[in-house]
């Protein structure tokens, strides 16, 4: 109890690092490229691979948001919705809008007849771990008809998971914690949607896995405030930063001319 009581007055003077899935894959990755990202705000231009999934994501929220009940306002949703950056030329744009739009088609046929209740769609949250503030945004939640929650999570990568990588998921972890600390609830499902193949792979969380993923959030929040930002050099030649990082080792013909 007197710890328990000693964390909440603590949490009052000492907010903590804010932490995220993005913010723990990216340092996880590279110490070096959370800083880059996340401290000296270096951003990458955009290109066809995010501009599709951006546009997918704010296609689904607006069209659940208007609690939309047709396919042509599903696409009316993705006209306005289109993310047009990025693109190398004009038929490069095309294809990925249609790429986009079989993956809308084949949502629709799927989902048309679905009776779960969409709960949250975008939902925004922040709560406390232990001594570090978890925040990030949920794709969606539903309740099922026979009363289950479930976190679902939009893919748009061509890239389907195995059902190993989504029991083992990280971010599927931190939403489960976040849905218990923020909205009250355990989720008795947590999915990831990979629309690029129209199919859902589900799992569950032991709270073993549950601890484990706030220990992690919490190892890494204590390296940033501790300003451990070493580079992870086996990163550097599939880095989409080597181009502008130091650490980044040179190419031989770049050492020739330096």
């Amino acid at each position: 109890m007197f710890t328990n009581l000693l964390s909440t007055i603590r949490s009052w003077f000492d907010p903590g690092t804010e932490i995220s899935y993005s913010r723990i894959t990216a340092y996880k990755t590279c110490p070096c490229k959370y800083k880059l990202i996340y401290l000296e705000g270096r951003h990458l231009p955009p290109n066809p691979f995010i501009s599709l999934g951006l546009s997918i994501h704010r296609t689904l929220e607006d069209f659940h948001s208007r609690k939309g009940n047709s396919f042509d306002a599903l696409i009316e949703s993705y006209d306005k919705s289109w993310v047009n950056e990025g693109f190398l030329s004009p038929q490069q744009t095309q294809d990925f809008f249609e790429k986009g739009q079989r993956m809308l088609e084949n949502y629709w046929e799927s989902n048309r007849d679905s009776r779960s209740e969409i709960l949250y769609i975008e939902k925004e949250f922040s709560c406390r771990l232990t001594r570090n503030r978890l925040r990030g945004i949920i794709d969606r939640v539903d309740r099922t008809v026979d009363g289950i929650y479930e976190v679902i999570d939009y893919k748009t990568h061509a890239e389907l998971w195995n059902q190993s990588k989504v029991d083992s998921d990280l971010q599927l972890s931190l939403y489960a914690i976040a849905c218990k600390k923020v909205f009250g609830f355990t989720p008795g499902k947590l999915s990831y949607y990979f629309l690029a193949h129209n199919k859902k792979v589900s799992t569950t969380r032991s709270k073993e896995q549950l601890d484990n993923a706030a220990k992690t959030a919490e190892e890494v929040a204590l390296n940033i405030q501790n300003k451990n930002f070493t580079p992870n050099l086996n990163h550097c030649p599939k880095c989409d930063f080597r181009r502008i990082c130091t650490y980044s080792p040179r190419s031989p013909k770049k050492s020739l001319q330096s």
